[in-house]
């Protein structure tokens, strides 16, 4: 049986191994809510009722390495200096939800309570937009600053643009140090999701694309600087922790809707594909480490702008969303790019099927996708609180057990 490093580095370059790559918990968005992991581990039958949670506006998980093994999963998620909120990684304390459930928290975290036990706090230190938790509820809303404009077409003079500064020694200092002993530790595949990111624009997506309409000059040259200032830092990064991770991810931001792409496929194309390859080529000077990245939603037309900006691995593969048919996928880009998820409709199946019928499901999106390796098996982003954990568990079942 083949290690999980040599398992995901076969995989990761498009070639079969003893059975498809898995993935919870490897990323931020391919993880589990804290309430379905409890449930999760009893399952399993892993001791102790620890759950902590490092991903407090999704309330996941952090997934520990007994529950990886149990599973088959082959990735780890190189752990964040900082989290949401300003807050530090490896300070915590038990705080305990409206169910009476109780989770490791950072131990900065604490949220306003009203009196029909809403919790709000704010997205950053000092900053306007808030993250709400209803009653009842199992993840934070964002609640974006009342006085912004969500209509009007953003402009930022070139004066006040800001990008990402050079990164600091003693931060990527304590970065390496994290990923050496991580490498060390772990026979998985490393996942790196630094606090960087290729360039997004500004004023929200669907702010910058009206003002990709209407001022093409300004945004095509506010892309590409901070294109290249988002290189440079990506290089610093890699110099430090290249060594030993396989993947890192340069965006996470949602450029589909469930049945179109949010704007033009050719505005990404114009105005992102060239500063987001900036960035790529950087990465690429380290040969065994690939480019990821995560979009929801029905993204067909941007696709190859994707494939053209030096994407690797796509997430999650939301085959549920309009012209994301597996077949189609994986037939035009099965070459280019690692799929990375999309194992079990996460809208249906997951959680109202039974666990026959997600074995079933699993078992046919295999059949499609894993041949000639490039395929990483997870569900179509974060399992939810909700989804029944026997399905939960009979996804990671199916998956372990396929064979090519």
């Amino acid at each position: 049986m083949m290690t999980s490093r040599e398992r995901v580095r076969r995989i990761l370059n498009h070639r079969e191994a003893d059975r498809p790559a898995i993935d919870l918990g490897g990323t931020s968005v391919t993880g589990t809510s804290g309430w379905s992991y409890r449930r999760l581990k009893q399952i399993l039958g892993i001791p102790g009722d620890r759950v902590r949670i490092y991903d407090l506006f999704q309330m996941l998980a952090e997934v520990e390495p007994e529950v990886k093994e149990a599973l088959g999963c082959d990735f780890d998620l190189l752990p964040k200096q900082k989290l949401m909120m300003g807050l530090d990684y490896g300070a915590w304390k038990p705080y305990t939800f409206w169910d009476g459930q109780t989770f490791e928290v950072p131990e900065g975290f604490n949220p306003e309570v009203a009196d029909d036990g809403t919790m709000t706090l704010p997205w950053e230190p000092g900053s306007p937009h808030k993250m709400r938790m209803p009653p009842k509820g199992r993840f934070f809303d964002s609640v974006p600053d009342p006085k912004a404009s969500a209509i009007e077409v953003p402009h930022l003079p070139e004066a006040d643009w800001q990008f990402q500064p050079p990164l600091i020694d003693e931060w990527l200092e304590r970065e390496r140090a994290t990923a050496k002993a991580l490498y060390e530790s772990t026979p998985r595949a490393i996942f790196a999701e630094p606090p960087l990111g290729a360039p997004c624009g500004y004023g929200g997506l669907y702010g910058f694309a009206l003002k990709m309409m209407t001022d093409p000059e300004h945004c095509r040259d506010y892309m590409m600087r901070a294109g290249e200032a988002a290189a440079h830092a990506y290089a610093q990064y890699l110099d430090a922790v290249g060594e030993y991770i396989e993947v890192i991810a340069i965006c996470l931001a949602d450029f589909g809707m469930q049945d179109r792409e949010v704007f033009a496929p050719e505005l990404f194309g114009e105005f992102y594909t060239p500063a987001w390859k900036l960035v790529s080529d950087v990465v690429h000077r380290y040969p065994d480490v690939k480019v990821w990245i995560h979009c929801c939603g029905s993204v067909p037309g941007i696709i190859p702008h994707f494939i053209d900006a030096g994407v690797d691995c796509l997430n999650p593969v939301q085959w549920t969303a309009a012209g994301m048919d597996l077949k189609d996928l994986k037939a035009q880009y099965g070459n280019d790019l690692v799929f990375w998820g999309g194992a079990v409709s996460t809208q249906k199946t997951l959680p109202f099927g039974t666990p026959e019928e997600v074995e079933a499901e699993v078992n046919e999106v295999l059949d499609i996708m894993a041949p000639g390796g490039g395929y990483v098996v997870n569900a179509i982003h974060n399992i939810l609180p909700e989804v029944p954990v026997e399905n939960t568990a009979a996804l990671f079942k199916a998956a372990r057990e396929y064979r090519y």
